[in-house]
């Protein structure tokens, strides 16, 4: 009975995971920062703009710059674990503290007068760069349960001393936490993100050790934590000028998970981007295009590049797998959804190169694989049910095929290999690229 009660379960979850694909901004893209504000060293996801407000104040250029294409951020805000928090105390009364450690806190102030909206209350009042937030209370109790409410503080209750009135004061005694980042603080993230869900990674290091350290740790996460994704990667700023640079890191890279962003310039926003920083946008743009389209000739947010690339220059990108935006008119579009494969490998095919392709390989895998892991255990392994399964991955094909993410005649087929806990599987299916390069022959009559 656990089985047959598993059935529509396994068909229902998959054919949910394969609508969701086609819908823009469904993906999720990881972005590790530098900042003065927010939840240090642990990953907060932030679906919505109001979110980001709340954990950054908008002032994060790199989350910003992801989340320009709807993508949902998951964001993971670096520190050296020695920034701290500021504060205000009344001696057995209230601890006013800032809700996050950073030299943000130093810049809050609190003042506490007598309530004119709640007579016989107190007001506590929070100036912050957003805005200026008011609780009324009548004793810390009340203003300790209010202050949950809060973007910008937490009360406690130190003591049964009523909490006295105050003037305009900052809080003080934070301390930063912000450093270079360096190998060590790599490392440190990569372990910290290893188990977390996410289409797309930004990497915010540009020393070709740490991309190079970046990349085996996608392709252990891909092989052993099962968990397929992009990486995308930019250059020093003082070489974006420089195609050879921009061709370097791809050649490094070689890999249908890594994309090499190479663009860089003024911004629609008038901001000076480095491509170590528009990464973030080609990250954010990867996670929410659905994978049954291509980035192919999209256009770019871009007012002004740095460089306007030739066509040796452009051609150069192009055969080693550096994403580039050329003019086109009026504005930037990516010249070609490219990701850094240039020299095919063993099990390795030209189209594998593009990222369109790249990613429905990695969302059919993954999709399955999530949906497996919830029914793990739950199904036996026999051939019902391995045809469970199959039913259930023959349905999710079906809709992928119908959204154009992969071509007719695919199969889903049960090894019916199954010893102990182990079963195989066979998935057969040609992920279905853009049309980039129409050759015409006109025939005159």
């Amino acid at each position: 009975m656990t089985i047959q009660r598993e059935r529509p379960g396994v068909t229902v979850e998959l054919i949910a995971k394969a609508k969701e694909r086609v819908v823009p901004k469904s993906g999720v893209v990881l972005v590790p920062y530098q900042a003065e504000w927010g939840a240090p060293d642990e990953l907060v996801k932030l679906g919505s703009f109001e979110e980001r407000i709340a954990q950054t104040f908008g002032k994060v250029d790199t989350v910003e710059l992801a989340a320009e294409g709807g993508a949902t951020i998951l964001a993971y805000r670096m520190t050296n674990g020695t920034a701290t928090k500021a504060a205000y105390e009344q001696a057995d009364s209230i601890r006013i503290e800032a809700l996050y450690p950073g030299l943000v806190g130093n810049e809050l102030k609190v003042t506490i007068i007598t309530s004119t909206s709640e007579p016989g209350k107190k007001e506590l009042q929070v100036v912050g760069p957003l805005q200026t937030e008011k609780f009324s209370f009548a004793d810390a109790n009340e203003l300790a349960a209010k202050s949950s409410q809060s973007n910008y503080l937490r009360v406690k209750k130190l003591g049964e001393t009523a909490v006295a009135l105050i003037a305009e004061t900052a809080l003080t005694g934070a301390t930063s936490g912000t450093v270079d980042l360096s190998p060590a603080d790599s490392t440190k993230l990569f372990m910290a993100v290893s188990g977390a869900d996410f289409d797309a990674m930004y990497l915010p290091f540009d020393d070709p050790s740490e991309q190079a350290a970046a990349k085996q740790f996608m392709s252990e996460r891909r092989t052993k934590n099962k968990k397929l994704s992009t990486l995308v990667i930019g250059g020093k700023d003082i070489e974006d000028d420089n195609m050879s640079k921009h061709v370097d890191r791809s050649v490094a890279q070689n890999a249908r998970y890594v994309v090499n962003c190479g663009l860089a310039g003024q911004h629609n926003n008038g901001k000076q981007y480095a491509s170590l920083q528009w990464a973030a946008w080609v990250a954010g743009m990867i996670a929410a295009t659905p994978a049954h389209e291509s980035l192919t000739a999209v256009v770019v947010p871009l007012k002004r590049a740095l460089k306007d690339w030739g066509h040796t220059e452009i051609i150069n990108a192009l055969s080693t797998g550096t994403l580039i935006a050329t003019r086109d008119g009026d504005v930037y579009i990516i010249e070609s959804a490219v990701n850094t494969l240039s020299v095919i490998g063993t099990n390795e095919r030209e189209d594998y190169g593009k990222i369109r392709v790249s990613m429905t390989f990695d969302q059919i895998v993954n999709d399955i694989n999530q949906v497996g892991k919830k029914y793990k255990g739950k199904l036996g392994n026999n051939d019902l049910g391995g045809a469970v399964f199959v039913s259930a991955v023959n349905a999710y094909l079906t809709v992928r095929e119908q959204q154009g993410a992969i071509d007719t005649g695919w199969a889903f087929t049960d090894k019916k290999n199954g010893v102990g806990d182990r079963r195989g599987f066979l998935l057969s299916a040609k992920p279905l690229d853009a049309i980039e390069y129409f050759d015409i022959d006109w025939e005159v009559q």
